[in-house]
């Protein structure tokens, strides 16, 4: 399958533990595109974790050569990317999103949590193990008004398996 405008990037956004890690490898081999992780990418150009680099430049910094990666590196076209959670504070980055097809993992806070919770070996720098419900929310909070702007389709994922998630964007991209 190809997408009707060969040129176009997919995007998955959403918060942290939506999702978007585990599904975009297997879009990319449904859909016969490659997929970008922008986390994983920023981890190995640092050479260190994500929490490490959110340490030593402070989150600020960090958005900065985030955004800096993912203009540069979206100028490719046709590729899915998973993104990292906050990738949409800022504007510039906003408006590749828009450029795309752009697909929103809405994933109710609690769900967040737990898989959060449950998922200890993973580098989340804005997250820490007892973090409270409240203070998730919070986040979403902050993001959401920016997820729901760039997004051309949301999708619930809660009681859905990732193959669903899977055949949910295939149809929308159609």
């Amino acid at each position: 399958m190809q997408l009707t405008n060969k040129s176009q990037n997919i995007f998955l956004i959403g918060m942290m533990g939506s999702g978007k890690s585990s599904i975009a490898p297997l879009l990319s081999k449904k859909l016969n595109v490659s997929y970008v992780d922008t986390d994983k990418d920023l981890i190995s150009i640092f050479d260190e974790t994500i929490e490490d680099v959110f340490s030593k430049l402070t989150e600020h910094k960090f958005r900065i050569l985030e955004s800096t990666y993912f203009i540069e590196h979206t100028k490719q076209k046709q590729h899915i990317y998973a993104t990292g959670g906050g990738i949409i504070l800022k504007k510039g980055n906003r408006k590749i999103l828009k450029n795309g097809f752009t697909i929103l993992l809405d994933t109710p806070i609690n769900v967040i949590l737990k898989r959060l919770q449950s998922n200890k070996s993973k580098h989340r720098p804005l997250f820490k193990y007892g973090q409270t419900l409240n203070e998730l929310k919070k986040l979403w909070l902050q993001r959401k008004k920016y997820y729901h702007e760039c997004s051309n389709i949301i999708i619930n994922t809660e009681f859905k398996t990732i193959d669903e998630i899977v055949l949910e964007i295939i149809k929308a991209i159609k």
